[in-house]
């Protein structure tokens, strides 16, 4: 369904993009106000629906590689994200339906949602090698303005590498939602970034109250996040469930009161590892 298809049924406004942009195909659908959930169950190519208007919102759209956002109640992002939205070319509509009214007038027409997705995809051809690269980027806790920084820097730096599309998304996934984390609950971290042929692998450690219970911070749902937290689109409880599902290899260790280790990797020449 093209984009202006979907203007026209929601009878939205085009608050930034051009009348190119309105010729894009969308694939699917997917309506939340929780990033953590869009992170979880979203995929490229979709129109996201959220009536989240801060700066995340774009943030979340740009790891995932959404097309558009439809902002649901009327609602308007505010000038950051509005901002980054123009920066990462990413069309921005306003409706007023409701979410509930906007994402089935969407499903009655013929655009499909998303369910549980699985972002794996195949590994790169044979003879396609990323040479070896190593950075490191600070994480500031409680720095909301800069949050998701860092992963989208991640993201851009895997791309120009040449790294198989599949295996970027996931890495970026991963990266936001460890970010996230350290902006929300510790004082600082260091995420190291490390390409060589063979793998994808990041590693972050942070300055933090660290994890009681680990196996119970993996399950799906426990959360911690505050009212404030939650007000910004996170606090699903999806974090670490979402960072392990994406990622080949995930190593989490913790002690109280100094802080998490995580270690990901990501395998880009395991033959057919998650492919078709």
């Amino acid at each position: 369904m093209k984009l202006k298809t979907i203007q026209g049924l929601l009878h939205a406004d085009l608050i930034s993009g051009t009348e190119i942009q309105l010729e894009t195909e969308i694939a699917s659908a997917c309506g939340s106000d929780l990033m953590s959930d869009v992170l979880a169950f979203g995929r490229s190519g979709q129109v996201l629906l959220t009536g989240l208007t801060n700066v995340q919102s774009i943030r979340t759209a740009n790891i995932i590689a959404v097309k558009a956002l439809v902002y649901v109640r009327g609602k308007r992002p505010n000038d950051e994200a509005l901002e980054l939205a123009k920066l990462e070319d990413i069309p921005v509509l306003s409706t007023r339906y409701m979410m509930y009214e906007a994402c089935g007038l969407l499903y009655r027409n013929g655009l499909p949602g998303v369910g549980a997705t699985d972002h794996r995809a195949p590994a790169p051809p044979k003879g396609k090698e990323a040479n070896g690269f190593l950075r490191s980027f600070e994480i500031t806790g409680r720095n909301f303005s800069r949050a998701g920084s860092v992963s989208t820097d991640v993201k851009d730096i895997l791309e120009d590498i040449g790294i198989h599309p599949g295996v970027i998304l996931r890495a970026a996934i991963a990266a936001y939602e460890a970010e996230m984390n350290v902006v929300l609950y510790a004082e600082r971290a260091e995420l190291t970034l490390l390409v060589t042929p063979n793998l994808v692998r990041l590693r972050l450690q942070d300055e933090g109250p660290g994890i009681p219970d680990i196996g119970l911070a993996m399950q799906e749902g426990y959360s911690t996040a505050t009212p404030e937290m939650r007000e910004m689109g996170f606090g699903a409880g999806m974090g670490l469930p979402n960072i392990q599902k994406n990622a080949d290899r995930f190593e989490i260790t913790s002690e109280v009161g100094r802080g998490t280790r995580l270690d990901i990797s990501f395998d880009l020449m395991a033959a057919g590892k998650g492919g078709a």
